[in-house]
């Protein structure tokens, strides 16, 4: 949303203008405006509406024209009472006289530091801003006390801009908008000097000291003044043609080099060759790349860590990349545990769209507003990768149609308004093992497809995981498939300490949102990754945590904000439930031996222990229904006998150690009693969470 003072008062929004009836309440809303957020008193509103002479209900009409701003104003900007007065406060709208200060201001310094091409395009990109006389439509009342200064800045912007355009040699060009502009305000001493200039530097030597003598008799007959220093300082110069008021000289021609600012930024990152699985979501992000609809709604990749959000947004970035022509920004965000500051990232961001290292000293107001002003008429993608929360993206989006943005992170960003949300789930079984197969090689893969599944199945379909697998075996040419997952089932080792191989670290990934949690939620993660069932219902949870149901749902739905549980819908036969991911219950079943104790596994076992078998023959039976036609890898796989869910072993010996084995046993007896209850088991461990 704009709000625009430079002209008719106007509020803009992407779609259209905002019309407001009547001089009042452009008025109020104007006086509210150019106090950038300050408080404007009642009694200061009445005078700029009504004037000295108010009538009785003025009180009543003033609350009844800002009640009715309230409404036109939001979501972009919101009015709030404040004693004595009211306030405006702009949130992520812009103020088209704010914007010209910022762009005047950037000008000035270029000027200041003789960078005149800098200057020039500032300070004319301010003026541009401008769509006839400041204020039109409102009272005089206000127009008499805030028009004079604004039309001031305006002037100022027009002689620096004017300097710098006579330090560029522009003079010849300059010589008919001056004659205009000392038409139209003789007094402007600084006007007539450079018009003198411009007529001296274009041969025109006459003219230029008949100018000088047409101000000095203004300024004499209508001041009753004397011309200034600076005015007759170019007469002086003028008359014994001093070298420092001729034409600047054409610099010496040089080997032609390219200028940071003449480069596009090009910022992706590498694309993914061995990029698997997705392809229908990659296709959805490309659509909506493509799709110029005139507004900029950002495109949100969410989901767990490690699912390959970053992955599938940059693939999907190359794929477009051709519709972009102005750029493409990339910037890793830092995530929750190290999220970077906006305001660094605006600067590398500007520095990539060439603007100067001077603005290491501007505010972040000023950045963001001049990024905008960069990207604004222009086709550039923005990707916001690995990003923590709305607040850290919300400086960084264009605000002018034409760019894109992509935003991946965890969280569902559900305040960021407009945004296409993209959730990226967990890779299928045969997905799984494409990519296993692409990294450690088709042969080992086809050579073992008992222990492929089985590797696959732990991944849970989470690419980071797969690619430590598929690390892992790169690096021992020498193991099988089958010795690897055996080492992750039941091997001297932690599971996560077997995937830790290079940059890739899937106990600090969880970790990342495992941190942030309340203590509840943390016992609950720990306490539920010690069930060997691959649904927990809210009613087993409420058991195993000796808690409410409605403390349990708030603890499990906490996990589920985190990505760490994932939902699963209820529908008329199945309750609501909670699925935990394999690579997160490791993580989670390390947790617990860490800080809890064999008596906490034992207790809470043994509370669900009889839970177990209703819960899990029914969520088996739904399994196998679920599982597609003939396929002999995975029926070879689903005829094996259950194993150790991996990293549970340990506690459940320790539990059973300390005297306790109904408990331990019960899924044993279960499988006895129940002779398809090992393939349902099976099934709902491996192929489930990612059919």
């Amino acid at each position: 949303m704009e709000f625009r003072v430079l002209g008719p008062i106007e509020i803009r929004t992407e779609e259209q203008t905002v019309l407001l009836d009547g001089k009042k309440p452009k008025t109020i809303l104007a006086a509210l405006l150019l106090e950038n957020g300050r408080v404007v008193s009642d009694s200061r509103l009445r005078d700029m509406t009504w004037g000295p002479r108010q009538p009785a209900t003025v009180d009543q009409q003033l609350y009844g024209y800002v009640s009715r701003l309230r409404k036109l104003v939001g979501p972009g900007a919101s009015i709030t009472r404040r004693k004595p007065g009211y306030s405006l406060s702009l949130h992520d709208s812009l103020l088209d006289s704010t914007e010209f200060g910022r762009l005047a201001g950037l000008g000035y310094r270029e000027l200041r530091a003789n960078r005149h091409e800098s200057a020039t395009r500032h300070l004319s990109a301010a003026l541009a801003l401008w769509r006839g006389p400041a204020l039109e439509d409102v009272t005089d009342f206000l127009s008499q006390n805030e028009l004079p200064h604004l039309e001031e800045a305006r002037m100022a912007a027009v002689e620096g801009r004017i300097e710098a355009d006579l330090a560029l040699g522009r003079h010849q060009e300059l010589i008919g908008e001056l004659t205009n502009l000392v038409e139209a305000h003789p007094g402007r001493e600084r006007l007539r000097a450079q018009l003198m200039t411009a007529l001296f530097r274009s041969d025109r030597q006459a003219d230029a000291l008949t100018e000088y003598h047409r101000g000095r008799a203004f300024l004499s007959e209508e001041l009753g003044v004397d011309p200034s220093s600076a005015l007759n300082s170019v007469f002086q110069a003028i008359l014994a043609g001093d070298p420092k008021i001729s034409a600047p000289s054409a610099p010496a021609r040089r080997i032609q080099v390219r200028s940071h600012a003449d480069f596009v930024p090009r910022m992706l990152p590498p694309d993914i060759p061995d990029f698997v699985g997705r392809e229908e979501q990659r296709s959805e992000l490309k659509a909506y790349l493509g799709a110029h609809t005139g507004k900029v709604a950002p495109i949100v990749v969410t989901g767990m860590g490690g699912i390959g959000k970053s992955t599938l947004a940059v693939s999907a970035a190359w794929s477009s990349h051709d519709r972009f022509p102005d750029g493409q920004l990339y910037m890793d965000l830092g995530g929750t545990e190290a999220p970077k500051d906006p305001y660094h990232v605006m600067g590398l961001f500007l520095q990539a769209l060439g603007e100067p290292g001077h603005l290491a000293f501007s505010s972040m107001d000023e950045r963001v507003q001049l990024y905008r002003s960069l990207l604004a008429g222009h086709r550039t993608l923005v990707l916001l990768d690995n990003a923590s929360d709305e607040r850290q993206v919300r400086p960084l989006l264009p605000s002018a149609s034409g760019s894109s943005v992509v935003i991946t992170g965890r969280s569902g960003f559900n305040t960021l308004e407009g945004a296409h949300v993209v959730h990226a789930a967990p890779l299928r079984l045969d997905t799984s093992l494409s990519l296993l197969a692409g990294v450690a090689g088709a042969g080992r893969v086809t050579a073992e497809p008992n222990a492929a599944c089985g590797l696959a199945a732990m991944s849970g379909g989470l690419p980071l995981a797969l690619r430590a697998i598929a690390g892992r075996l790169t690096a021992k040419p020498h193991w099988s498939l089958a010795k690897l997952e055996g080492r992750l089932l039941h091997g001297p080792h932690p599971p996560l300490d077997e995937l830790c191989i290079a940059n890739i670290d899937l106990r600090a990934s969880v970790r990342a949102s495992y941190s942030p949690l309340s203590p509840q939620a943390k016992t609950a993660l720990r306490m539920l990754s010690l069930l060997p069932v691959p649904d927990i219902p809210v009613s087993l949870a409420a058991r195993a945590l000796e808690i409410s149901r409605p403390e349990a749902e708030d603890a499990l739905e906490e996990l589920v904000d985190a990505r760490l549980l994932q939902a699963r819908k209820p529908t008329a036969e199945v309750w609501l439930r909670y699925r935990m991911h394999p690579v997160v219950r490791m993580f989670a079943v390390e947790q617990a031996e860490a800080q809890d104790s064999a008596d906490a596994w034992r207790d809470v076992v043994g509370r669900t222990a009889g839970s177990w078998h209703r819960y899990t023959q029914k969520s088996g039976a739904e399994a196998l229904r679920g599982v597609p036609g003939p396929d002999p890898v995975r029926d070879h796989r689903l005829r094996r006998p259950v194993r150790d869910v991996p990293g549970l072993a340990r506690p459940l010996r320790e539990a059973r150690s300390s005297g306790w084995d109904l408990a331990a046993s019960a899924f044993a007896r279960m499988v006895a009693v129940h002779p398809c209850l090992s393939e349902a088991y099976e099934a709902v461990l491996t192929l489930s969470p990612f059919s």
